[in-house]
């Protein structure tokens, strides 16, 4: 069977498809290639690698590993974050749709998701579009959300996994993340994919049309997604009660019927509800028991509309770029049920009180609404949309200017209704009327006492505005025997600003607070490239070595100032073999909304939520929890070495094999406790702080009940109060090794095939939770980085058929969130896709240039590993959501035509 010249067309995307959905790694000084114009067309682009602002040059002293447009094909990934996340070196931590309980999960109320390099914090990877800033997603901008971009509008996803602050400023602290999108595209390009799972459903519908003429381009892309929710009843791993397999009972006692709890002793209330006339039945025992999760999403059900455009216009030696994006993302979630410890006075004419309980005038009941109120849905969106345009032109020698101006808005919105309204709880409580007063003893309530007590609603808007304008000269200096000494200067402004608030109440009684804040930043940096051996001076035992050095200053209007440095060596003793190095210092200033948030209007408030609490065997203890504003809030700040090769051994056809070793030193960590709902499980690390406040005085509960509204219903007496607002408290030491190899086997009898695995290897990672707090190893536990990830894959091209097998791996680690420390097993997954490439010629008809395909994501359907860990609204209980997915299977067919 001939292998066609399709080989042409498929060994591309095997190519691409290698590591890491096949990931190319672009390291040392070397010179990049434009793309290639087709005969008679001008070559517009100007090609500048993610890691330097010098044109055509590499990062010296770091790797570049770049996504390419094969790889996101083959992929299957319905989204630029999903496609991101199945690198090893990121993580899913904190700023995700199902994982929001680990640093900035507060925040994220719109589901959204961010790129975590390393896993050190969801705001430590600095996200650009083009090489260029964009802005912030969410209520509060906090975080760049990589799926406002279409898939099909990507180029290439560039990552450089090293500090870059003194390139790029802010966030750029575990590296960089640069989304290049696709422009010079001619013809149309239509896809459609749907993908099905248990109880899961998802579609992904695009089209993108490019046009080129004489000196210009432009690329036009559409893309439509739709995700289903996946609900809790449809994974049975999901569940609160974990004794049948060694774990702990974490099914809550706030239940219906409900429990009575006196002085400490508790009464359940016996099924069918309890009054004055079977008032013997309470007896003290064990609890009522119940799974108020069980009921809830998973995830959110997602629908995205998203475009993008590129255009450039050349002029002589000027060239006129420019990108636009536009993006809206609805989702829709189903929480769990309300519940509430109740304070149930004696006047209330249902009340009941056990005939062996010491008199009183008022008991707790726990309790939860299940079978009240039906269950609501949450909703909201975020709607994105930006537009750069820019201009470069000569200036002398080979020197070349460029200047870009960039305008984005961002408004995101949680709304929520249903809520419960404090007040009318109180009320409905208390009244003494049996028509109107609220049972919690188990018999039926009248639909108008339901309907005003959860009558409360809940808008978070927020609305980002960004503006950026940014100016830059690169060429040669001058001249040395290794090469030209080339530099790059550059000057960078950006406003910000961030409108936000909260409206709370009712419908015909809302109460609404907004508000403003602003951020002006003013940067200047500079790279220089010396090449100190070369082709010119080359010797045994150094055929080229290049130094770089970078500097940074940025002034923000509200935390002041900060420079960093950097500087790169990249030494090539043999053609085959290349050694780099690099030392770089980084910063993060505070997102606005760190410093004040939104909450009730700036006004701050208290969230009344569950804990695990070890002191109670990991059962769950009813806490408060504060967010307010910190105006002392300074710069994150980090040290970032990293040492590293690059080999290509004359061993098969290209074989290549590279390993990087990495070191961050990360202070003055800005730590928030609000959604960290295990908090209680690391309590002695905070030991010295006020985060953390057991059985809090009654003087201070008075201030914070007279100063703050609530969202809850507080218990009576209070036994734990966590301050949540943001600290710069905590510091981590990360150490480990990035690595890659690959190889192919081309032109055999049984056709194309290529090898490749990847994988980041940590070493280190302590972590201390204040300043003065002793650095303790958290490296494999649960909700940090783990020891070991990796993935291979095996790609197999034979006539027009294309075969890609993955396999993806995560050691197993301690769950020291338990009692015992629990073990967790290590897990393997397994994506197939296999594509048929139609010929290009022939009478193929619609099919003519188009690719079908059938994939499968986790082929064997292999559930989470077990983990001994209580459910929680914001991801997880039984399964560890930052490290695998609840999916499960998802089979899908797939059709790419070209016109």
């Amino acid at each position: 069977m001939k292998t066609l010249a399709l080989r042409s067309a498929l060994t591309p995307v095997s190519a691409a498809a290698l590591l890491l959905l096949a990931h190319t790694t672009v390291a040392a000084q070397t010179t990049a290639t434009e793309p290639k114009a087709e005969e008679g067309e001008q070559k517009l682009e100007t090609v500048v690698i993610t890691g330097s602002r010098i044109r055509g040059l590499a990062p010296v002293g770091a790797v570049v590993n770049s996504l390419t447009r094969e790889t996101i094909e083959a992929s299957g990934a319905t989204s630029t974050a999903q496609l991101v996340q199945q690198l090893p070196q990121v993580f899913n931590l904190g700023v995700s749709e199902n994982s929001r309980g680990q640093p900035g999960g507060s925040t994220n109320i719109t589901y959204g998701a961010s790129i975590n390099l390393r896993g050190i914090g969801p705001y430590a990877t600095l996200v650009l579009v083009n090489g260029h800033r964009v802005v912030g997603q969410g209520t509060t901008g906090s975080a760049v959300d990589p799926s406002i971009l279409p898939t099909l509008a990507l180029d290439r996803v560039e990552i450089v996994a090293d500090g870059a602050s003194a390139l790029y400023g802010s966030d750029a602290i575990a590296g960089v993340a640069n989304l290049i999108m696709r422009r010079n595209e001619k013809g149309v390009q239509a896809y459609a994919r749907f993908g099905v799972g248990d109880g899961y459903h998802e579609r992904q519908l695009g089209g993108l049309a490019g046009l080129r003429w004489a000196g210009g381009n432009a690329t036009f892309t559409y893309e439509k997604t739709h995700r289903s929710a996946l609900n809790g009843l449809d994974r049975d791993f999901f569940k609160g009660d974990l004794t049948s397999q060694g774990g702990g009972d974490f099914r809550s006692t706030q239940c219906s019927p409900g429990n009575i709890v006196i002085s400490g002793v508790t009464y359940p209330i016996p099924a069918g509800g309890i009054t004055a006339a079977n008032a013997a039945s309470l007896v003290a025992g064990p609890a009522n028991k119940c799974d108020n999760f069980k009921v809830g999403d998973l995830l959110p059900s997602q629908h995205r509309d998203s475009f993008a455009m590129t255009a450039e216009q050349k002029f002589g030696d000027y060239r006129l770029f420019a990108d636009v994006i536009a993006s809206k993302r609805e989702y829709a979630i189903r929480p769990s049920a309300f519940t509430a410890n109740l304070t149930v006075p004696s006047t209330n004419p249902f009340y009941v009180r056990p005939p062996t309980a010491p008199a009183g005038t008022s008991e707790t009941v726990t309790f939860s609404f299940i079978n009240d109120v039906p269950l609501n849905t949450a909703t909201g969106k975020s709607k994105t949309l930006e537009a750069t345009v820019g201009l470069e032109v000569p200036l002398w020698g080979d020197w070349r200017g460029s200047g870009l101006v960039t305008r984005g808005e961002n408004r995101d919105i949680s709304t929520s209704y249903g809520g419960v309204v404090n007040p009318a709880l109180t009320a409905a409580l208390a009244d003494k009327n049996p028509a109107t007063a609220l049972n919690v003893f188990g018999g039926p309530n009248n639909p108008t006492t339901i309907k005003n007590v959860f009558n409360g609603i809940s808008y978070a808007p927020g609305h980002v505005t960004f503006d950026n304008l940014a100016f830059k000269a690169d060429g040669a200096l001058l001249t040395l025997p290794g090469g030209k000494v080339r530099m790059a200067l550059g000057l960078e402004g950006q406003d910000i600003t961030t409108v936000g608030g909260q409206t709370t109440g009712t419908l015909a009684n809302p109460t609404t607070g907004e508000v403003t804040l602003k951020r002006r930043v003013k940067s200047a940096y500079g790279e220089l490239v010396v090449p100190i051996v070369g082709a010119g001076n080359a010797m045994p035992g150094i055929r080229t070595l290049s130094l770089s050095l970078a500097a940074r200053k940025d002034h923000y209007s509200d935390v002041g100032s900060t420079s960093n440095p950097k500087v790169g060596v990249t030494w090539q003793p043999v053609e085959s073999l290349g050694i780099r190095g690099s030392y770089g210092e980084s910063f993060r200033a505070p997102v606005l909304t760190q410093i004040r948030g939104f909450t009730n209007g700036g006004r701050g408030g208290l969230f009344v939520q569950n804990y695990s609490d070890p002191t109670i065997n990991g059962a769950l203890r009813v806490g408060v929890a504060l967010s307010a504003a910190n105006y002392d809030l300074k710069p994150e700040s980090a040290k970032t070495k990293t040492l590293g090769f690059d080999w290509k051994p004359a061993i098969g056809t290209g074989t290549k094999l590279s390993a990087t070793w990495f070191d961050i030193n990360y202070d003055n960590q800005i730590v928030g406790a609000l959604s960290d709902l295990t908090i209680l499980n690391r309590e002695s690390s905070f030991a010295g702080t006020s985060i953390i406040q057991r059985n809090p005085s009654p003087e201070l509960v008075a201030q914070l009940l007279a100063t703050y509204p609530v969202a809850g219903v507080p218990p009576a007496t209070w036994t734990l109060f966590v301050d949540g607002r943001q600290f710069n408290l905590g510091r981590s030491k990360t150490q480990g090794f990035d690595f890659e190899a690959s190889t192919r086997f081309v032109d055999t009898k049984l056709g194309d095939f290529l090898v490749g695995v990847n994988g980041t290897v940590f070493t280190k990672h302590h972590v201390a939770q204040t300043p003065a707090g002793a650095l303790t190893d958290q490296l494999n536990t649960i909700y940090n980085p783990m020891k070991f990830k990796s993935r291979f894959m095996a790609n197999w091209a034979y006539g027009a058929f294309q075969t890609n097998l993955t396999l993806s791996y995560v050691n197993g680690y301690k769950n020291n969130l338990a009692n015992p420390v629990q073990n967790v097993a290590s897990i393997i997954t397994t994506d197939l896709r296999v594509a048929y490439a139609f010929e290009t010629e022939g009478p193929m008809g619609l099919l003519k240039d188009a690719t079908v395909a059938i994939g499968a994501i986790n082929l064997f359907d292999k559930k989470p590993p077990f983990v001994n860990v209580q459910q929680s609204p914001n991801g997880g209980g039984g399964f560890d959501p930052t490290l695998t997915s609840p999916v499960g299977r998802v089979v899908s067919i797939s059709l790419d035509k070209r016109f």
